[in-house]
């Protein structure tokens, strides 16, 4: 049991997030819209999206 306790604790990554700023907010209703307040993070399906075959 000892063991199994031990590797609760080991690291599987890092997770490296950037510091982001926003400079423009779209009003209310577009943020609605577009699924973002910010235009910076208002981007198209493939660039996240599933990668084609």
């Amino acid at each position: 049991m000892e063991k199994i306790h031990e590797e609760m604790y080991t690291r599987v990554g890092y997770a490296f997030v950037p510091v982001q700023s926003f400079e423009k907010m779209y009003p209310p209703e577009e943020a609605l819209s577009n699924g973002t307040a910010f235009p910076e993070l208002n981007l198209p399906i493939s660039v996240y999206g599933p990668k084609p075959n």
